[in-house]
């Protein structure tokens, strides 16, 4: 962390100028004033009494690390580490990455409130991790680092590809042998996850994977009804599926738009499965069949780990796989020529 005589050698005056600066004392120009409050900012300059007195508070702050908190899906996971948080005496401060600037979570850190971090986000790279790990105690909430003994890093996940492979299971039993996937980001571990769930199903259950019935998504609605949309127009009816699984409910209900938007009905024409069971998932006509995923108890649960971690109490010693449930509702039938 830089000191006030890395600032005053960056902004090329003495030390007390600096301190005058600080403090709002003496005379200084205006001029060297900014000069001096530049370089406090490019070198993310913390003045040592500020720095003192945050480090008392250093172990009541844990940083919440993710892509963004818009919708149901961060609305239930914020819900469920803040509880937790909060019956302990502890506090929640949110950094999203939505920008992918994940060089700027390093100036967010540097600032030395937090205590313990907990990740979710494609942005931040596994070398990130391990390299706050020399610093702060970690759960990470979208990956599985393989590398990270000797680091105070544990991970709480969800059994993504058990239920995928439920999934097809399931359309499988009720008929459909015409499965398209629409799958998520490319750098997401849920949407890879899902994905091999999806393609261990199929070969188990020996379904032909057609590549037109791959479909390509980003984990947004907006994408789900445009990729919908357009695979509708180049796609004859004799060609189309009999059901689709899209890796995210967001995905699934946009898909459902761009289906009925092309006048052909849910269930009957198209069956359609989601992943989450965000809390629209039941209110959408028709209800959307979808796989359960606890999101206010993964962070309820991510929240009591770090906790154990920063009071040294070792109650969780491995990492968590959280199971998943299958949940039938109407946007899923028999097949027509079933």
């Amino acid at each position: 962390m830089a000191t006030i005589k890395d600032v005053a050698k960056k902004a090329g005056v003495s030390i007390s100028t600096v301190s005058y600066v600080l403090n709002n004392t003496g005379k200084v120009s205006e001029e060297t004033k900014q000069r001096v409050l530049k370089a406090i900012e490019e070198l993310n300059y913390v003045p040592n009494n500020f720095a003192k007195r945050l480090k008392k508070q250093r172990y009541d702050l844990v940083a919440l690390i993710v892509h963004e908190i818009k919708g149901p899906f961060y609305d239930a996971l914020v819900r469920g580490i803040q509880d937790v948080l909060h019956a302990f005496g502890y506090n929640l401060l949110i950094y999203c990455t939505l920008e992918n600037r994940r060089h700027d979570v390093d100036k967010f850190l540097n600032v030395g409130i937090i205590g313990g971090m907990i990740v979710m986000t494609p942005v931040v790279k596994n070398e990130d991790i391990l390299r706050w790990a020399n610093e702060y105690k970690i759960i990470t909430l979208d990956r599985d680092i393989k590398d990270k003994a000797g680091h105070m890093i544990k991970s709480v996940r969800i059994n993504n590809e058990k239920g995928a492979y439920e999934v097809v299971r399931y359309l499988y039993d009720l008929g459909h042998t015409k499965i398209a996937f629409m799958k998520g980001p490319k750098d997401s571990l849920d949407a890879k996850e899902r994905y091999k769930g999806f393609i261990r199903a199929m070969h188990d259950l020996r379904i032909e994977i057609r590549n037109d019935y791959v479909l390509e998504g980003n984990f947004t609605e907006e994408s789900g009804y445009e990729t919908m949309k357009e695979y509708l127009k180049k796609t004859s009816k004799k060609d189309m599926p009999t059901a689709i699984f899209c890796s995210n409910d967001e995905m699934a209900i946009g898909a459902m738009k761009a289906i009925k938007e092309a006048g052909l009905s849910v269930p009957d024409d198209l069956s359609v499965v989601g992943f989450d069971d965000i809390e629209l998932a039941s209110y959408v006509t028709p209800s959307l069949t979808t796989v359960r995923r606890p999101m206010y108890q993964l962070g309820s649960l991510a929240a009591h780990m770090l906790l154990s971690l920063l009071n040294n109490t070792d109650a969780f010693l491995s990492d968590v796989v959280l199971d998943v449930n299958l949940v039938v509702r109407d946007s899923t039938k028999e097949p027509k020529e079933f």
